[in-house]
């Protein structure tokens, strides 16, 4: 296997482990695939940069729902780039699967086997209307 494909499997390895993670609500599992100086880019807001903001705004988010699946429709990498395109399905009292979100993420894993690069492309107005929560900038801020 050449050099390049070593690369890409290895990648595409770290984000299924990732993608896992959530779906397992492992908080700290997820932050152990990510890179200390991670830039996550939910589109529309403003990138999250860092580690410990990172640890806040996944923490916020899995304490707000009872269960979460990423479920993956296609995964493909090239190299250090993965490229997934998903179904995120959340339930956020237990009653049941409440929105089904189509996403598509591109991550970035650096030398070490980390992500360094999340981008999530989605519409924020589905997600507010179907029962997304709001996560302001001030609720994950770094004190």
């Amino acid at each position: 296997m050449s050099e390049e494909n070593l690369m890409t499997a290895r990648s595409e390895t770290v984000v299924r482990k990732f993608i896992h993670a959530w779906d397992s609500r492992d908080l700290e599992g997820a932050l152990a695939l990510l890179s200390d100086d991670i830039i996550y880019i939910n589109q529309p807001l403003e990138p999250i940069v860092g580690l410990p903001t990172m640890r806040r705004i996944i923490k916020a988010l899995m304490e707000q729902c009872v269960a979460v699946e990423f479920k993956l429709l296609n995964l493909f990498g090239n190299g250090s780039r993965v490229c997934t395109e998903r179904l995120d399905c959340w339930d956020f009292d237990g009653s049941g699967v409440a929105l089904r979100l189509p996403c598509v993420g591109m991550f970035d894993v650096n030398e070490e086997g980390k992500i360094k690069g999340w981008r999530d492309y989605f519409d924020n107005q589905y997600w507010s209307s179907h029962g997304g929560p709001t996560l302001e900038p001030a609720e994950y801020a770094i004190d």
